[in-house]
């Protein structure tokens, strides 16, 4: 009794652990699409830089406009940062996702930014590799 009382306890402890980092649709793959990148301290792309802020919002001069909420990751220590994004569903097919969006990304560090506008369009199901910056592109 004391075991099946238990196992409850740790799923439902796990469960409402998992909770405030769900996001709907972020774990159903056919309705996301993954931004990812890296960035380094100089052009010479040896070392990565850690806690840079990246936004991933729409780019709104674009034909395809990203819909949804604006999105934050931060670059790790070897200075990568991966980030999925729900593009939504078809509204006419609930249960197709045919949607392609435009995106632009800013980089934040040590009261200095980057924007990338233009050529980030995703679709659901694929993963777009940034190229890498590095923060002597930061102004």
């Amino acid at each position: 009794m004391n075991r099946k009382l238990f196992s409850v306890g740790v799923a439902l402890w796990l469960l409402v652990a998992c909770l405030p980092g769900c996001d709907e649709g972020q774990d159903d793959w056919n309705g996301s699409a993954k931004i990812s990148g890296y960035v380094y301290t100089d052009a010479s792309h040896t070392r990565g830089v850690s806690g840079v802020q990246v936004i991933l919002e729409s780019d709104p001069n674009s034909e395809n406009p990203y819909l949804g909420p604006d999105r934050w990751v931060e670059s790790n220590a070897a200075g990568y940062f991966e980030r999925s994004v729900f593009l939504g569903r078809d509204q006419e097919n609930p249960d197709h996702y045919e949607y392609v969006a435009d995106m632009s990304v800013g980089y934040f560090w040590r009261d200095k930014a980057f924007r990338w506008s233009g050529g980030v369009t995703v679709s659901p199901g694929t993963h777009f590799t940034l190229p890498a910056v590095d923060t002597t592109m930061f102004q």
